[in-house]
């Protein structure tokens, strides 16, 4: 009886290891994550697959990265990034370098006319300082 009582327990926790492991592998991701992205200088952003590399084609427009931040519940564009033509070519062929991660990329705010290479860290740091109206830091929203 006691053994039947004790088959029962190595029974239960077997299957319970089994569950946790077979729920585990349902939640592992199989594509890559989303991300933010804008045709009309961060007017508005919409989520696509992380795959894109911007600038792109999307719906007949020019779409590029848009990071997203909050402010008292309110979301809006912080900056934007694009690479250069070059750069991007390298990066879809998966021939991108850490040179086409710095000197290819570029930032901007939106309603802003010039875009400021990665490699320029003071332009790259004044783009990135990103103020709430009341002077509160925001916080980046993830898709």
């Amino acid at each position: 009886m006691a053994a039947g009582i004790v088959a029962s327990f190595v029974a239960v926790a077997v299957g319970a290891v089994v569950m946790q492991v077979l729920g585990a592998r349902q939640r592992i991701p199989t594509s890559l994550p989303k991300s933010f992205f804008t045709v009309d200088d961060g007017k508005t952003f919409f989520e696509l697959g992380s795959e894109n590399v911007a600038p792109f084609d999307h719906k007949g427009k020019q779409a590029v990265a848009a990071y997203v931040f909050e402010c008292n519940g309110k979301r809006f564009v912080g900056y934007l990034e694009r690479y250069t033509s070059e750069a991007r070519q390298r990066i879809i062929a998966g021939k991108g370098t850490p040179k086409d991660q710095i000197s290819g990329r570029e930032l901007k705010r939106p309603g802003d006319a010039t875009w400021i290479k990665s490699s320029d860290l003071a332009g790259v740091t004044k783009v990135a300082a990103i103020k709430c109206a009341d002077g509160g830091t925001p916080e980046q929203v993830e898709p």
